[in-house]
């Protein structure tokens, strides 16, 4: 037995975020026009055109009907042999009549759903097709305060919601307009008498469409909600099934599963009988109006007022109105729902680039790099991540980068890389304002290794060749060699084309470190940045890759976050941040001499261990 209380409480707790409509439609509705529809209009107006020939398609069947009843068969007068001849003409032009409305239909509605699904698939393309280059466009802050899932919804859900309206939900509602108005004209033509029966009745039918209506498109949002929300749960524990069997969790994620599913049924189970509820009000309504013309329909015919076949028009015609008036208030209540999943896509859209590319390329710079007083806060907060720091770090210097989490060292790297912008001061390489380079050629001289790399699914080779796509397996093989790869590689039955899973999950965290430190070193940047890339390694391979790096490196511009003296020690210089300020810099012997600095007491700690 379902809960009607606790049922409604979980429809409300889950559509308790719904967004509302912030926009003005008649302004998103010209964008989408403007944008995505004008370019198309002629299709959409040959589209709609059909459309209307298509719609005519009941109402044109039963007009023949009623030809057939009256003239062919002459049902009310009876069967004479005398007019055999003229019957069998009649019936040579209701055969095509009928062939020829079936063509025509048949034809119209096959040019309807071509037109229909080409430009669909065109509007799917071109919206993905722009969300994905903003997406690629937009600032990384941008994808700090969003989450990847809502946005994978926006290019995937949203965008499938907004080809159906502008496509399907646009022409199916002015078909079911046309048809309702073609109705209504047609029965008051025949019987308007009759007709005053249906005009009546149709606002009935559709008062308590819409009443219920609402409660079938909530329970069925409800249910895709808890679905997706079913989606995610099982995704994320699948990938964390480590930790689960670790804790001896596997009982209690299976009853959370199965409360999950209960909800699931629970709310389907609601569906059902609210869309079932509305399918018996509306067939009882259509069954208690059609009794009620056929009623005064047979009296008049048997009264010779109304002809047999105009009852069947009627009759053929009641059914159809009533689905017309279902669907029309369908899209209707349908409508809201659009506009909120348009003006999602169109804010993503405008969002702003905060980071503009400039037009500077870097081809043939030198590695010298500088900060002049760089202030920069991260969006959302209060202290800044840089206060006014000033740095030069010569080509081919190599610099490590030290200081307590949260101290700026990892907000230098972010500058460099021009993932922001600095509120205030110049960030420089080269010689030459980020601010004023392209954003690509940065990249491409500018290469960061973080300390959580990023795997993509596919094979070793595939990853490491994502630095530069036209390397050849030869210099793939040799930045495998330079990040102590290699050897590890060979070991695999595939070699390099051995497949390592969503995220690197095949790989350890020392393994994935040295595979994204291979793809920086196959694109042979003028600056490296080095965000701690050896903290998962043991000391053996740590050793060897220090040993590497330092013929690797050699020449070439290097920054290195590290928290380990032997990585410090090897550097010419060392930069000690704290609170957003450099507060120590110099060589490994300089600040060892300062007592009490960062630098001492980091020493010191490692010495004892």
């Amino acid at each position: 037995m379902i809960s009607t209380g606790r049922t409604r409480r979980l429809v409300a707790q889950l559509l308790a975020d719904s967004e509302s409509y912030e926009g003005t439609i008649r302004a998103d509705l010209r964008q989408l026009w403007r944008e995505y529809l004008a370019p198309y209009k002629w299709r959409l107006t040959v589209a709609l055109a059909v459309t209307i020939v298509w719609s005519g398609h009941a109402y044109g069947m039963a007009l023949i009907a009623r030809y057939l009843v009256d003239t062919v068969l002459l049902v009310q007068e009876g069967f004479s042999p005398d007019q055999l001849p003229e019957r069998f003409a009649a019936l040579r032009i209701y055969i095509f009549l009928l062939v020829g409305l079936w063509t025509v239909f048949g034809a119209s509605n096959w040019t309807r759903s071509w037109l229909i699904i080409s430009l669909g698939r065109k509007l799917v393309y071109v919206f993905r097709k722009r969300l994905h280059e903003k997406l690629q466009a937009l600032h990384i802050a941008y994808f700090e305060q969003i989450e990847t899932g809502k946005l994978m919804s926006r290019v995937l859900d949203d965008v499938q919601v907004i080809q159906r309206f502008a496509t399907n939900q646009i022409l199916n509602s002015m078909a079911y307009a046309f048809r309702i108005l073609l109705g209504i004209a047609i029965v008051f033509v025949l019987n308007w008498r009759l007709a005053l029966v249906v005009a009546v009745s149709l606002p009935i039918y559709a008062f308590v469409f819409s009443r219920i209506h609402p409660r079938v498109m909530e329970s069925n949002r409800a249910v895709r909600r808890l679905n997706a929300e079913m989606y995610g749960v099982a995704d994320e524990r699948i990938s964390g099934v480590a930790v689960v069997k670790a804790f001896s969790q596997e009982g209690q994620e299976r009853r959370g599963f199965a409360r999950l599913m209960d909800n699931f049924v629970r709310l389907s189970v609601q569906a059902v009988l609210y869309g079932a509820g509305q399918g018996t009000i509306s067939g009882i309504l259509t069954a208690f109006t059609t009794g009620i013309v056929i009623l005064l329909g047979v009296l008049q015919v048997r009264a010779g007022t109304m002809t047999l076949g105009d009852m069947m028009v009627f009759v053929y015609a009641l059914p159809n109105l009533f689905t017309q008036i279902e669907g029309l208030s369908e899209v209707v209540g349908q409508a809201q729902n659009v506009m909120v999943v348009l003006r999602r896509v169109f804010s993503l859209l405008d969002v702003n680039e905060e980071v503009i590319p400039g037009s500077i390329q870097l081809d043939g710079m030198v590695g010298k790099i500088s900060f002049d007083r760089v202030t920069f806060t991260y969006p959302g907060q209060g202290t800044p991540a840089l206060d006014g720091v000033s740095l030069d770090i010569a080509a081919g210097e190599k610099v490590a980068l030290m200081g307590p989490s949260g101290s700026g060292k990892s907000t230098v790297f972010q500058l460099l890389s021009r993932f922001y912008n600095p509120q205030q001061g110049v960030v420089a390489a080269g010689g030459v304002s980020l601010a004023e380079a392209d954003t690509r050629s940065i990249h491409r001289h500018i290469r960061l290794v973080q300390q959580e790399p990023t795997i993509f699914s596919g094979s070793i080779a595939d990853n490491i060749a994502f630095g530069r796509m036209d390397s050849t397996p030869t210099e793939i093989m040799q930045a495998a060699k330079q990040a102590e790869l290699h050897d590890f590689v060979m070991t695999l039955p595939a070699k390099y084309e051995t497949e390592v899973g969503q995220q690197g999950i095949s790989l350890s965290g020392g393994q994935r470190q040295r595979l994204a430190l291979a793809t920086a070193l196959l694109t042979d940047p003028e600056v490296l940045l080095l965000d701690d890339t050896t903290s998962a390694l043991d000391a053996t391979t740590e050793q060897r890759i220090r040993v590497t790096l330092d013929h690797v490196l050699e020449g070439r511009t290097s920054l290195i976050i590290t928290q380990r003296i032997a990585t410090a020690r090897s550097c010419d210089r060392i930069l000690v941040f704290d609170n957003g300020r450099v507060v120590q810099h110099g060589s490994h012997d300089e600040l060892l001499a300062e007592e009490g600095g960062f630098y001492r007491r980091i020493f010191d700690q490692q010495e004892r261990m």
